[in-house]
């Protein structure tokens, strides 16, 4: 069995792009970016301010409570002391959900990203159960739109024995699945879709209404931020958010003059650590590159002056690499 070896393990940056990924949902999870969300995607707040909408969110932040598999949430039980600590640290201005990956390809524990409440500011006060997912591709190996209507069922399903009891169904309350791709098909970009129940007559005409616009997944496609002047302020808001090119002072005075951020120290520091980790990512990744292509080139037998002078570099900037690569491919 061939030894895993730093080139083919450790740089692939797992653990970074957790970390990134893990930061890119603590920047999410700030109040006032869910308050844009909610704007945005919901009926039930598009008219309001994102000051009101704001209030709106109620709940203490929890972190990792919430798997999207029932059984997963049993074997949570023995850590709720735990739990209740954690969400008494935490800021008042995040709704953080689980920082755990979603671990699809061996059907082990799924998490929602961010979970949270709001309630509506009308005289007859509506609860809503929400998810917001960061989905960095579009594109998988099952239609990310089922996945969606998997987790909003889960949500409406969950409610068992928490928002009603017994056969009191007329208490569930409406769930909202939404999903935030970056990485999404040309003719995808930067959309909005809802996908919801609607009633249709087959015959007759019924004329009781029934409560049943119960389950909502929204897909918010984000798309190349060339082109980002082609979607509506919310994807403007979140293109700017998860800017590859725009420092994290930019990215400030963007989300302060264009969007009336009033930009949180929680908030600022997750937008310098996810900087920070795309950065490294990057780096990485050419690093990664230009190994791969010194350890092609040395199996061919080339040596150090003729590697370098196809990949039209000095001896002395890929020196290093080099020796890497000849010492990893002896340990072999």
């Amino acid at each position: 069995m061939t030894e895993n070896t730093y080139i083919s393990d450790a740089l692939e940056g797992n653990d970074s792009k957790d970390r990134l990924d893990t930061e890119v949902k603590k920047v999410l999870s700030d109040k006032t970016v869910l308050a844009w969300i909610l704007k945005y995607t919901t009926a039930e707040f598009e008219r309001y301010s994102i000051e009101k909408i704001k209030t709106c969110i109620e709940g203490t932040p929890k972190v990792g409570t919430h798997p999207v598999n029932p059984r997963s949430k049993r074997k949570n039980k023995k850590t709720s002391k735990d739990q209740k600590n954690s969400r008494e640290k935490q800021s008042p201005e995040a709704i953080t959900g689980s920082d755990t990956v979603d671990k699809v390809p061996g059907e082990g524990q799924v998490y929602y990203d961010i979970r949270f409440y709001a309630v509506t500011p009308t005289k007859k006060r509506i609860k809503l159960i929400l998810n917001v997912e960061a989905q960095k591709s579009f594109t998988s190996k099952y239609d990310l739109v089922t996945r969606g209507i998997f987790y909003a069922a889960r949500m409406i399903s969950a409610q068992k024995g928490t928002e009603f009891k017994k056969s009191n169904y007329d208490d569930i309350k409406k769930v909202y699945s939404i999903w935030i791709c970056m990485e999404v098909p040309r003719n995808m970009e930067y959309t909005v879709t809802s996908y919801r129940m609607n009633r249709q007559v087959l015959f007759g005409t019924p004329k009781k209404q029934f409560r049943y616009d119960l389950m909502e997944v929204v897909m918010i496609c984000l798309g190349r931020e060339e082109c980002a002047g082609k979607g509506n302020r919310l994807h403007g808001m979140l293109s700017t958010l998860l800017s590859r090119k725009l420092t994290p002072k930019e990215k400030e005075k963007h989300l302060s003059t264009e969007y009336g951020f009033e930009t949180s120290i929680e908030l600022e520091g997750g937008l310098k650590q996810m900087c920070n980790y795309s950065e490294w990512i990057e780096e990485k990744g050419i690093e990664k590159g230009m190994l791969s292509l010194i350890q092609k080139k040395l199996v061919k037998g080339k040596s150090l002056e003729q590697i370098a002078d196809e990949l039209e570099e000095t001896v002395e900037n890929i020196l290093p690499l080099y020796e890497q690569v000849k010492k990893e491919l002896n340990q072999q």
